[in-house]
C-alpha cells in the first residue's frame, strides 16, 4: 500500500502536500466549538498538546513517505546558525512592530505571568514545532522532491510550500465565522494580512532550514515570532489570551496595507537573499539520505 502512496505523493507533489495540511488545520479548527466551557488557557493547553500528537504523526508519515531525515533534527551547523540568528532578531523586531500596528484601540496593559508562560509554552512546543515540522519538514520536501533537481526547480518548490502555508491561515477567518459569524472587511482585512505576512515568513523559514541545515532554526524563530505577538494580548488580560478566536481583530485599508508592507517585504528579501546560495544538488542529498532512523 506504502508503495502506491509513494508512487501518488511523488506524481501528485502538491495534492500530496496540501492533505495532511487540510487534515490537521481541519482538526484544530474543529476543535473551538466543543471546548467552549474551557477557560482561554485551558483551550490554549489542550491546543498544544493536540499539535505535538500532530506533529508525531506528520513525522510517522514522513518517514513512510521517505523524506524524513534524522539530521533535520540535529544541531546542523550551528556557526552559520548563530549568524543567522541574527535575520530571526530582525523578525522578532518586525513582529513587535506589527503587532503595535494592530493592536486594539483602548487597552491598557496589565502583567499577567502565569498566562504569559501558557503562551511562551504553545507558541514554542505546539505552534513552533507543529508548524515547521509539517511544513518545512514535510510539505517542503514532498514539493523538493518532485520539483528541486535544479535551482528554478527549488526555488519553486519554496514558493508553492510557502504559499500553501498562508492559505492554510485561513482557518483563522473560519474560526471567527464559527464563534461570531462576523464577516465584515474590517474582520477579513487582518486575515488577508496574516496570509501575505506568513506566506513571506514560511520563505525565510525556508531559508534558514536549509541554510542552517536543522528544523530548530526555523521552530525557535516561528515560536519566538508568534510569542512576541501572543505577549502583547496576554498582558492585556486574561480573555485576550486567544484573541483571534475571542474578539476578533479589525484593521481598515491604510492600516492594512502599512501593516502588510512593513511585514512582508523585508521578510522576502532577507528570504530570496539566503536561497540563493543554497545548492540544489545538496539538497537533493538530504532528501536521498535515510539511514535506520527514516525507513518506513
Amino acid at each position: 500500500m506504502w508503495e502506491r502512496i509513494n508512487r501518488f505523493a511523488h506524481s501528485h507533489a502538491i495534492i500530496s502536500a496540501c492533505i495532511p495540511c487540510v487534515i490537521s488545520f481541519s482538526i484544530l479548527v474543529a476543535r473551538i466549538v466543543p471546548l467552549d466551557n474551557l477557560t482561554p488557557s485551558g483551550m490554549l493547553i489542550v491546543s498544544t498538546i493536540m499539535k505535538l500528537v500532530l506533529s508525531a504523526i506528520v513525522i510517522w508519515l514522513m518517514r513512510k513517505l521517505q523524506v524524513f531525515n534524522i539530521r533535520d533534527f540535529g544541531y546542523g551547523k550551528m556557526g552559520k546558525s548563530l549568524f543567522l540568528t541574527c535575520v530571526g532578531v530582525v523578525f522578532l523586531i518586525i513582529s513587535l512592530l506589527f503587532i503595535f500596528v494592530m493592536l486594539p484601540e483602548n487597552r491598557f496593559l496589565a502583567p499577567n505571568p502565569s498566562d504569559f508562560l501558557i503562551v511562551a509554552l504553545s507558541q514554542l512546543l505546539g505552534v513552533g514545532v507543529f508548524e515547521e515540522v509539517l511544513f518545512r519538514g514535510f510539505v517542503l520536501k514532498i514539493l523538493l522532491k518532485k520539483m528541486g533537481h535544479s535551482k528554478t526547480g527549488m526555488l519553486n518548490a519554496c514558493i508553492v510550500s510557502s504559499v500553501i502555508f498562508g492559505l492554510t491561515h485561513i482557518s483563522n477567518l473560519v474560526a471567527i465565522i464559527i464563534r461570531t459569524g462576523n464577516l465584515s472587511v474590517d474582520v477579513v482585512l487582518p486575515v488577508i494580512s496574516q496570509i501575505i505576512f506568513t506566506t513571506a515568513f514560511a520563505l525565510l523559514a525556508i531559508a534558514l532550514f536549509m541554510r542552517s541545515g536543522t528544523l530548530w532554526m526555523p521552530i525557535l524563530i516561528h515560536g519566538v515570532g508568534n510569542l512576541a505577538v501572543q505577549t502583547f494580548a496576554s498582558f492585556i488580560s486574561r480573555d485576550r489570551i486567544l484573541q483571534i478566536f475571542q474578539d476578533p481583530i479589525v484593521m481598515n485599508i491604510p492600516e492594512f496595507i502599512i501593516s502588510t508592507l512593513m511585514s512582508t517585504i523585508p521578510l522576502l528579501i532577507a528570504g530570496l537573499l539566503l536561497l540563493r546560495k543554497v545548492d540544489p544538488d545538496d539538497v537533493q542529498n538530504r532528501l536521498n539520505f535515510h539511514g535506520i532512523e527514516g525507513r518506513g
